[in-house]
């Protein structure tokens, strides 16, 4: 993605076998004199993918990494959303999950290029996905073979759920852990957890390579709206960027202009402040262009001066579960709503 107004971008089958660890351990980590108790799954540390040219060495890193990163953030989240009965707090396991996939999708798939891996970074995804209502679309494009993942449970979804999984070409060591990974974790939870009458879709091909154009990114979310899998009067929400410790989730000005009324109104009944993103370069924009109503929630501000965001970076440990709480907490009161209204 990009700001539509601002700088451009100058950079642009079968379901892979678990390991045979997937077995789950109690861990317990104390913080700030509490002790916080957790499940482990074995499967979420090292689980085999086809990556690209630009995988490397710190693949192994990450995974060394991932359980302390993981507990860690378990309990900063703990401490974060407090023991209170609100929306957010309430979200705290689901936050848990979120982080924990996003890391391990870091950690298994760490360049999920379109076109030089992301069709087994697809895979990955959806073997983490109940079998029932997932599917793998695999298309080819100009940067290659790409493939989108769809999930869906429900006869008629209040909604379609997106997030893009895919990594920029050409930044060596980028492995977007909030670029990417966070909205696929927090989906991959939303969906695993089952709960939400929606459609989910992770995208491949958001980034470009150079310039956005018509050849040149969003080529998993154009091929989506173009499909017809989904009725053209299902709101569309694309989720962007959302794991960032420094939570400031902000609003496309070029979605929808009604959807962007719901989503403001469950961001205020969670408790989320909600900002103004400007016109951004995203994955609603096909949405939008073939006549759905669609909004584009993002954090545009990743580091000082969004410095993290397209470069090596853009790691796990900048991650936190407390925010990937929140973005629950307003995707889920926003679908409520949307019920509401179809009702």
């Amino acid at each position: 993605m990009t700001r539509a107004s601002g700088h451009k971008d100058t950079n642009w089958a079968k379901r892979p076998r678990r390991s045979t660890g997937e077995r789950e351990r109690q861990v317990s980590v104390d913080y700030k004199g509490e002790r916080f108790a957790t499940v482990l799954r074995a499967d979420l540390l090292v689980d085999g993918c086809a990556v690209g040219s630009e995988a490397t060495g710190g693949a192994h890193r990450l995974r060394r990494a991932f359980v302390s990163l993981w507990l860690g953030a378990c309990a900063a989240l703990a401490a974060a959303v407090g023991c209170g009965g609100g929306p957010v707090a309430r979200e705290q396991a689901l936050g848990e999950a979120a982080l924990g996939h996003a890391a391990a999708l870091c950690a298994a798939c760490p360049a999920r290029v379109a076109g030089q891996g992301s069709v087994g970074a697809a895979d990955w995804i959806a073997a983490r996905l109940p079998r029932e209502g997932t599917e793998v679309d695999r298309f080819e494009g100009a940067p290659g073979p790409m493939a989108n993942v769809w999930h869906c449970r429900v006869g008629r979804p209040v909604a379609l759920l997106v997030t893009h999984f895919d990594t920029k070409a050409g930044i060596p060591g980028f492995v977007g852990a909030n670029d990417g990974a966070s909205t696929t974790g927090l989906l991959l939870a939303l969906a695993n957890e089952g709960r939400l009458p929606v459609a989910y879709l992770f995208a491949d091909g958001e980034e470009c390579r150079v310039a956005y154009s018509g050849e040149d990114g969003l080529h998993g979310s154009w091929r989506a709206a173009r499909s017809g899998r989904i009725p053209r009067g299902t709101p569309v929400i694309v989720l962007d960027m959302l794991g960032d410790a420094g939570f400031t989730p902000a609003l496309a000005g070029n979605g929808s202009p009604w959807l962007n009324g719901v989503l403001r109104r469950a961001a205020a009944e969670v408790g989320v402040a909600l900002g103004d993103a400007g016109e951004i370069i995203d994955d609603h924009v096909p949405f939008v262009a073939e006549g759905y109503r669609a909004a584009d929630v993002i954090d545009f501000e990743y580091g000082p001066g969004n410095a993290w965001w397209h470069t090596a970076r853009d790691t796990p440990d900048k991650l936190s579960a407390a925010s990937l709480a929140r973005a629950a907490a307003l995707v889920r009161r926003a679908v409520e709503l949307l019920e509401e209204e179809r009702e």
